[in-house]
């Protein structure tokens, strides 16, 4: 009974320590910029608004499923569909939709086919976040 008891235990464990698949990418924010009245792109200054502070934040993309949670991006409660699984050719390309009361959407976009182990990703939402991911 007390092995039943300790593998249990064990069991539980492994349960609640948070696994990565090896495809998933890892994903840091080094900006955030806005589209200004006149049309032009800006990066948040001031203050404006809860992304400011945003800048290294991480986040992780589920690449087979297109999942995305970290503080400052998340389409948990989503529809997701991947657009593209990438590959050494080809760009990783999520699209999520929220239709509940105001339409909204997030279409994140992840570089796979750039040298180097930093992948550049940029995240299309009111705001854009733009940054890099690693394998």
């Amino acid at each position: 009974m007390r092995i039943l008891g300790s593998l249990l235990f064990i069991f539980a464990i492994q349960l609640s320590v948070p696994a990565f698949a090896e495809s998933d990418l890892s994903c840091t924010i080094t900006g955030v910029s806005e589209i200004s009245a006149d049309g032009h792109l800006e990066a948040l200054a001031g203050k404006q608004n809860y992304y400011e502070t945003a800048v290294g934040a991480e986040f992780v993309v589920q690449r087979d499923k297109g999942m995305m949670a970290g503080r400052f991006v998340d389409n948990m409660g989503w529809q997701v569909k991947v657009i593209s699984t990438g590959s050494a050719q080809q760009s990783f390309k999520v699209l999520s939709t929220r239709p509940s009361g105001r339409v909204q959407s997030q279409f994140l976009e992840v570089r796979l086919q750039e040298k180097g182990p930093k992948k550049p990703f940029f995240l299309l939402a009111t705001e854009i976040l733009h940054g890099y991911c690693t394998l």
